[in-house]
């Protein structure tokens, strides 16, 4: 028995050997190429069958090249993007393989970690590069503030942008490391000075500012002092030159690749900045003789401003393309507290601090904006001297910063609660207080007659009455009548930011209510905007309408639209 199993098995086994083999040489016959080719990849499949087709957009109106697949049109986005305001593009992956990324926005929301503190950065503006922007002609050599060209190319103090330079700054110092600071020097004669033969440097006390300075005299050939720096380009230093002559501060930059050194001289003169071949001149207001100036000088910055004077390319200066070279002296001056560092924020900050001290009008409590400002068609511009109520409230939070960072200098405290006073004035008398439908009172960031109700700039001027009452002294005068204003602001924001909901987007203002025009609706920058200022005040009060508006903004960012009927 089993010896037949095993003979059966034996049988078995040897015709399945020989089926395997016959079959083995049947497809031996069928070549790898043959077999590939009924294996295609999927992308060969997909481009089957298309065929080009004419879109027709809205009727003839417009003509796109599209293509279609199985009753599918595929209709290029370079017409979508334009079309429909949205934003692709097409990146790499660390697979190397590409993929096309859509968006319906370009902006960032930066959500709060935890309540607002007045003491901390402003909003979010430690990502901000004031400066750096297109509109700012230059940092004056004068005040050491940003310089406008936005509604006049000649140049002028704009307080808003002043007053985010300063906040910028200030928040860049709460968040990016301590600055690297090299004295260069103090009044202790450096003896690195190259000092030619005609001329004299040497250490004196000056009783303007009670100390040693360097006293320099220097006829043809400049008194220098080699720096060599590429990691570093922030100089500091406090200088009074003589009117008499032609005195100047001259320092040297060279661009690596290029060799092109370029001379950035600041001198005595009223003109904020002119260029000619490779010297670019930043003019500073001296005043008197010997009258002694603080200058904090960003020289990327300087130079980037001197090269669009020139009307050469502005593109972002990198510091590694660069190397600060020297430092020199022209005439006849006083110098003293040179320094070289790798960033100094906090000047930056207080010297826009300053500005708003030296240049408020008293009366009024204001800083006035020294250009006329075409809103719209249908509106009278708005003449030169106007207020703003984000001027006002943006100049408030860094007077009140100032006010909290200097352990409590009451000059900031004062010029703050000064500049309350238009809040309290109606437009048309000059201030900067509207009323929508005579009921809900509105902080007007451009006085127009009829008001347009801008949303961003009456959220910004709520974040200084903020910022005011949270850090005046608990129950002072300053500080309940900052708290009083920023309720009745806070009852209107409740009350009319429904309007500025367009359903897809904000509306930038209710000019669509008060004109009786098509609505203006917010760029994505201005919508994002709005949605990060809710977000703030909505750590601040609780409102629902707060935050249920702030969530179905950030929804239309991605595409969400409310519902029809």
């Amino acid at each position: 028995m089993r010896l037949n199993i095993r003979t059966l098995f034996l049988v078995l086994s040897s015709l399945i050997i020989v089926c395997i083999l016959s079959l083995w040489s049947n497809c031996s016959n069928q070549t790898f190429d043959t077999f590939s080719k009924n294996i295609k990849p999927n992308y060969e499949s997909l481009v089957q069958n298309i065929k080009p087709i004419d879109c027709l957009i809205n009727g003839n109106n417009v003509h796109v090249d599209c293509l279609i697949k199985n009753n599918t049109v595929y209709i290029p986005f370079s017409f979508l993007k334009n079309y429909f305001e949205v934003y692709g593009k097409i990146i790499e992956t660390d697979e190397n393989k590409k993929k096309f990324h859509w968006s319906h926005s370009y902006s960032k929301i930066y959500h709060q970690n935890g309540k607002y503190d007045s003491r901390g950065v402003f909003t979010n503006f430690q990502n901000y590069k004031v400066e750096e922007r297109d509109r700012v002609k230059c940092v004056s050599a004068s005040e050491g503030v940003p310089v406008s060209t936005q509604w006049n190319p000649h140049g002028y103090y704009y307080p808003t942008q002043i007053a985010q330079f300063g906040l910028s700054h200030y928040s860049k110092n709460l968040t990016l490391p301590s600055p690297k600071v090299r004295v260069l020097e103090n009044g202790q004669l450096n003896p690195l000075w190259n000092v030619p033969k005609t001329s004299k440097i040497q250490i004196a006390f000056n009783a303007q500012v009670n100390s040693n300075v360097i006293d320099f005299f220097s006829t043809d050939k400049p008194i220098s002092l080699k720096i060599d720096s590429k990691e570093d380009f922030f100089i500091s230093f406090d200088v009074a030159l003589s009117l008499s002559t032609s005195s100047s501060i001259v320092i040297s930059i060279k661009e690596i690749k290029d060799h092109e050194v370029w001379n950035l001289h600041y001198i005595c003169s009223k003109t904020f900045i002119f260029a000619k071949g490779h010297n670019i001149y930043h003019g500073m207001h001296c005043g008197r003789e010997f009258g002694w100036k603080k200058l904090t000088r960003n020289v990327l910055v300087d130079l980037q401003k001197g090269l669009h004077v020139l009307k050469k390319t502005t593109a972002k200066m990198f510091r590694s393309k660069y190397k600060l070279c020297d430092f020199k002296l022209y005439g006849v001056g006083f110098l003293d507290n040179l320094t070289l560092s790798s960033s100094d924020h906090i000047s930056q900050f207080y010297a826009a601090a300053h500005w708003f001290n030296k240049h408020q009008d008293k009366e009024s409590g204001g800083w006035i904006n020294p250009v006329t400002r075409k809103i719209s068609p249908v509106i009278k511009p708005l003449k030169p001297g106007w207020l703003s109520a984000m001027g006002q409230g943006q100049a408030i939070s860094l007077l009140s910063r100032a006010f909290f960072h200097s352990g409590g200098n009451e000059m900031y405290l004062k010029t703050a609660h000064t500049a309350l006073k238009p809040f309290k004035i109606p437009t048309k008398n000059g201030g900067v207080l509207s009323e929508f439908m005579n009921l809900h009172p509105w902080y007007d960031e451009y006085p127009t007659v009829p008001p347009i109700f801008i949303l961003n700039g009456f959220m910004y001027s709520l974040i200084g009455l903020y910022d005011l009452f949270s850090l005046a002294p608990n129950g002072s005068e300053v500080s309940q009548e900052a708290h009083s204003l920023w309720k009745q602001g806070m009852a209107s924001l409740k009350n009319l930011l429904p309007l500025f909901d367009m359903g897809s987007r904000s509306a930038y203002d209710l000019r669509h209510v008060t004109l009786d025009i098509a609505p203006n609706i917010a760029r994505w920058d201005y919508h994002a905007t709005h949605i990060n200022q809710l977000l703030l005040l909505a750590t601040l009060d609780n409102a629902t309408v707060i935050q249920t508006t702030a969530q179905r903004w950030i929804g239309y960012m991605n595409g969400a639209r409310a519902s029809h009927n």
